[in-house]
């Protein structure tokens, strides 16, 4: 039995020896550790518009007077095609048109002359009724050939590719003497006004960049701040990415400038380093009035900071953190030290030797 007791004191003997003699550590004020890391993702600059212009009647292309590389204002002309077939149509519906105003004017006239004499009661009321059916009739076809008209003036009008907005020619689609088709893709233009940054981030990411005050695109050769401008609500299915837009502020890159997105954490974070695990669980260790405390991070991991829970007048120990246990008491080495041995940790008090003295003298 005595045995058995000598065992299990000489196993008490570590608890007996750290909780009785303090243990060197150094400590360190919190602030002085904390940090704010900069997070970084991927991304490249976009326009906000990659148009292709096509064609939007039939007709031959004749002219194409703009150059991939060109930057033209709204409104420019950018492909124009053969307007003879929809001028002679035009010329025809015009003459038409001239034609039916000449026959509305005829009706016209003729049903004033039948109201004047049915006024005196020399005609049939059939006879006045036809000559009013007749005006609205004319009326009626004369206003259709006015917008037969207007239709083709904005088919002519559609034989002019124009561009939309400030615009960059990336590519010619099509080439003169080519025949187009209403929807025959003819140039590519990019918007060179609107462009903005797009980016991946991994999702746990995506709080931390919405609560930046500020992030910018690093590019191989320069630096400029951007604002985001919003979060894309879907998270792509392979890369488990999300994808986030930001604008420009000031300055602005080449539309296709790639490099990474970078900016600073708000809050406050632990270094990795600091961190421990003691049964199980990952933290670190705070000197609370000259002994040791265990404070849990419950979303930490081992090897990447965590964002700081403690009080920002806590100091953590530093020196002495892989072997110190909750509770232990503790001696404050004012210059840093090497972190104390397991051996040191271990070592013997007078109050626990006498212990083991005493159960080995009752044996």
């Amino acid at each position: 039995m005595r045995v058995k007791v000598l065992a299990f004191l000489i196993l008490l003997l570590p608890q007996l020896a750290w909780s009785i003699k303090p243990l060197p550590v150094t400590v360190a004020e919190l602030k002085s550790v904390l940090f704010y890391p900069t997070r970084t993702a991927p991304a490249n600059v976009v326009s906000r518009n990659d148009s292709k212009i096509s064609a939007e009647v039939s007709a031959v292309i004749e002219r194409i007077p703009v150059e991939v590389g060109q930057v033209v204002e709204p409104g420019t002309p950018l492909v124009e095609l053969h307007q003879s077939d929809i001028n002679l149509a035009i010329r025809e519906a015009e003459a038409t048109m001239k034609s039916l105003q000449a026959q509305s004017e005829q009706a016209s006239s003729q049903l004033q002359r039948v109201r004047s004499l049915a006024s005196k009661q020399s005609v049939t009321a059939e006879l006045l009724g036809q000559r009013e059916t007749e005006v609205k009739v004319s009326v009626a076809a004369l206003t259709a050939q006015k917008i037969r008209v207007e239709s083709l003036q904005r088919e002519l009008n559609k034989t002019i590719a124009r561009a939309p907005f400030k615009a960059i020619v990336i590519e010619r689609i099509a080439n003169v003497g080519e025949l187009a088709m209403p929807g025959t893709p003819l140039v590519r233009v990019m918007d060179a006004s609107n462009i903005e940054v797009v980016a991946e981030l991994q999702s746990y990411d995506v709080p931390s960049l919405s609560h930046a005050s500020s992030a910018l695109l690093v590019t191989r050769n320069n630096e400029y701040t951007v604002r985001l401008k919003r979060i894309i609500p879907v998270i792509d299915e392979q890369e488990r990415s999300q994808e986030v837009r930001l604008d420009f502020v000031g300055s602005s890159a080449l539309i296709g400038t790639d490099g990474h997105l970078a900016w600073r954490e708000n809050s406050p974070y632990l270094p990795a380093d600091l961190l421990v695990r003691r049964n199980g669980f990952i933290g670190v260790f705070v000197e609370d009035g000259g002994t040791a405390r265990f404070v849990e991070f419950p979303n930490a991991e081992e090897g990447r900071p965590i964002m700081n829970i403690l009080p920002l007048n806590s100091r953590v120990i530093k020196d002495g953190r892989f072997v110190v246990q909750d509770g232990q008491l503790l001696r404050i080495n004012s210059e840093k030290s090497d972190p104390p041995t397991a051996d040191q940790q271990a070592e013997v008090s007078p109050q626990a030797a006498s212990v083991i003295s005493k159960a080995a003298n009752d044996e």
